[in-house]
């Protein structure tokens, strides 16, 4: 199963964030029941490791996040892949998760964690016309006013892949507090 750990938005930031995607001038809008915060992406994990990552989660012990947003992005360097969100409050749960898994044996990868919301998916290769478009439409963009909220929970989600795009289903959720 491919998986991760996700921070669920409250409904109340879904809106704003589809309407964000929606405005851009090219891209793949992320769907709106899919719209996350990624504290952790564990990829293949045997359906026989399962007790022993709820296991891991469940023992993860944090208070509230208070969820903030500040400026669109565009994420993947030169070539740019996704436009996001970017995010802060949910840091000291993050590495929690990230220490806890890693007792319990599970590897990630080693990079930093940088707080955001995928709100649309770019196309593998743009041409010039398209890169400055994207940059205006990113450039114009005020910061998104969205206000800030406290996220009560985290889960445990599974992503499944498909020609159209991922779905992703929840598979347990774990209380912070």
């Amino acid at each position: 199963m491919r998986l991760f750990v996700a921070l669920p938005l409250p409904e109340a930031m879904l809106a704003p964030l589809v309407r964000l995607a929606e405005a851009a001038p090219l891209g793949r809008a992320v769907a709106e029941e899919n719209l996350h915060l990624t504290l952790a992406f564990l990829g293949e994990v045997a359906r026989a490791d399962l007790p022993a990552l709820d296991g891991a989660l469940s023992a993860v012990s944090a208070p509230p996040v208070r969820l903030c947003f500040h400026e669109v992005v565009a994420l993947g360097g030169r070539q740019a892949r996704v436009v996001a969100l970017t995010a802060s409050g949910p840091e000291a749960l993050q590495g929690r998760i990230k220490t806890a898994l890693r007792a319990a044996g599970f590897a990630l990868p080693r990079r930093r964690f940088r707080a955001h919301v995928t709100l649309l998916r770019l196309p593998r290769r743009m041409d010039a016309g398209q890169e400055r478009r994207m940059a205006r439409f990113l450039a114009a963009l005020p910061s998104p006013e969205i206000a800030p909220a406290g996220i009560d929970r985290f889960a445990l989600c599974a992503s499944h892949l498909h020609p159209d795009g991922a779905r992703y289903e929840t598979l347990a959720e774990y209380p912070l507090g």
